[in-house]
C-alpha cells in the first residue's frame, strides 16, 4: 500500500468511524462490566465470562478494523459493516436473553449501543460518498 493510499484512506469520515467502533468495542470486552448480580454486587466481566459473546464483539472489532482497508470497494464497506453490526446486535441479545436471570445489566451492555450508532455512521458517510462519485459519472 503506497503513502498516498494510506492517506486517502485516513482523511474518509467512515474510516474514523470505523476506527472508533472497533476501539470501543475492544474497550467494552475489556474494561467495562456488562452484568452485575443483584444480591452479591457481582460483575461481570467480558473478558472472563461470556466467551461467545465476546467472540462476536471481537469478530465485530475485526471486520471494523479490516473495512478501513476497503475503501476502493464501497459496496464491501457497507456488507462489512452490516455484518459488523450484526454481530453486536447477536452478541446483546445473547447477553440479554440467555445470561441475564436474576442479573442487572452493566454499563458496558449499555455502552454497546456506541459502536453500534458509529457503524450506521460509517453507512451513511459511505452512500454520502456514493452519492458523489455517482454525481460526477452523471456530469461527464
Amino acid at each position: 500500500m503506497s503513502k498516498k493510499q494510506i492517506v486517502v484512506m485516513i482523511q474518509r469520515v467512515q474510516s474514523l468511524f470505523f476506527f472508533f467502533a472497533a476501539i470501543c468495542i475492544i474497550t467494552i470486552v475489556y474494561t467495562f462490566p456488562v452484568l452485575k448480580h443483584e444480591v452479591t454486587n457481582f460483575e461481570y466481566f467480558l473478558k472472563e465470562y461470556f466467551p461467545y459473546v465476546r467472540l462476536c464483539l471481537l469478530l465485530s472489532s475485526a471486520l471494523s478494523l479490516f473495512a478501513i482497508f476497503q475503501f476502493k470497494n464501497r459496496r464491501r464497506q457497507q456488507l462489512i459493516a452490516s455484518f459488523s453490526r450484526l454481530m453486536i446486535t447477536i452478541a446483546f441479545f445473547l447477553i440479554v436473553f440467555l445470561e441475564s436471570d436474576e442479573k442487572t445489566f452493566g454499563l458496558g451492555a449499555f455502552l454497546l449501543v456506541i459502536p453500534f450508532l458509529s457503524l450506521i455512521a460509517a453507512n451513511f458517510f459511505i452512500n454520502r460518498d456514493e452519492r458523489l462519485v455517482n454525481s460526477a459519472d452523471r456530469i461527464r
